[in-house]
């Protein structure tokens, strides 16, 4: 698997090719975000570096270095994939391959442009991912030739079209959210649940996950009890219940900020709803028949962030049965 490390390198190599004319302008730096932001399981914190990253120009000297670290750090078959594939998305500029706004029919040019190439000369999309491809496989140095023109003329593009300066907003602070609905544009859908109440539901799962998670280990009757509660306590459709489940489980093992959940949640919520929502994590905790003590003080910390009485925490603590809690 590969390195946390090793993908901030290549995030940062591809910062290091935006900035390959030495100038960036707003709006290029906007839709550089938005690009990154198909880099896998970036967390919130590793975020933040690549932001402060992309703030100076990167030297020849520095793009050479990060381009030999992405290099070297391939270690599998795994990596080299992990890389091929993260590359066309982030040349296609969309996470499917293709240019935005195009048609599988009428997807050609973005990934098949190099050097320049716009429509007499270029190569095809397989071409393309061949030539990234034997670079990979030989660790050449031709990949930074291979990537620059695809990558600047998509950033670009994106830049054109302007970015969504939300996007960026809801990647740091609600990565479930922005996860969840970007999974959804990909498959030409969209949520059934309006926007407001999505975002605190996505916050909620990633709370409820963070509960699932104490022990390290989620197991199949937690991540039930999570679907049951987004069902019932706000009527999410089963579908999207799982979905949301899934990925709010997935982020939490690469890391959520505890900090932004629960004020996040607070804003979103009455009083009323955070005691009930406490009542809930109980339940994800005892999904198993055991509650344990790392799982109860998990619940008091979240409880103290929703600015709610202690005697609240207790209420919903005793609705666990004792013999399920230890005694506790």
């Amino acid at each position: 698997m590969a390195t946390r490390d090793f993908i901030l390198d290549l995030g940062k190599l591809m910062i290091g090719i935006a900035w390959i004319d030495g100038r960036l302008e707003q709006d290029e730096i906007n839709a550089l975000k938005e690009l990154l932001f198909l880099l896998p399981d970036i967390s919130g914190e590793e975020w933040m570096q690549l932001e402060l990253y992309m703030t100076h120009a990167v030297s020849d000297a520095e793009r050479r270095d990060l381009l030999d670290r992405v290099l070297s750090g391939i270690r599998s078959s795994g990596d080299k994939q992990l890389v091929l594939e993260t590359l066309e998305k982030l040349v296609a500029g969309d996470g499917s391959g293709r240019a935005v706004g195009d048609t599988p029919e009428t997807a050609l040019p973005v990934l098949s442009e190099v050097e320049g190439s716009l429509s007499k000369g270029g190569v095809t999309e397989s071409a393309f991912v061949e030539d990234v491809r034997q670079d990979l496989e030989g660790r050449s140095t031709g990949l930074l030739v291979h990537l620059t023109a695809p990558f600047r003329k998509t950033l670009k593009r994106k830049a054109s079209q302007g970015t969504r300066e939300d996007r960026i907003e809801d990647f740091i602070k609600n990565t479930i959210y922005f996860q969840l609905t970007s999974e959804l544009e990909q498959q030409g859908r969209i949520l059934s649940i309006p926007e407001t109440e999505a975002r605190k539901i996505c916050l909620a799962a990633g709370l409820m996950a963070h509960v699932a998670w104490v022990d390290n280990e989620v197991c199949h009757r937690e991540r039930e009890a999570m679907n049951v509660a987004l069902r019932e306590l706000w009527n999410v459709p089963a579908d999207e219940a799982r979905l949301i489940t899934g990925m709010s489980q997935a982020r939490i093992m690469h890391g959520l900020d505890l900090v932004r959940l629960t004020s996040g949640f607070c804003r979103h919520t009455t009083i009323e709803e955070r005691k009930a929502f406490l009542r809930c994590l109980f339940a994800i905790a005892n999904a198993a028949e055991n509650t344990s003590h790392d799982e109860i003080e998990a619940i008091r910390q979240i409880a103290k962030s929703f600015e709610l009485p202690h005697q609240e925490f207790i209420e919903a603590k005793l609705t666990i049965p004792r013999r399920d809690r230890g005694g506790l």
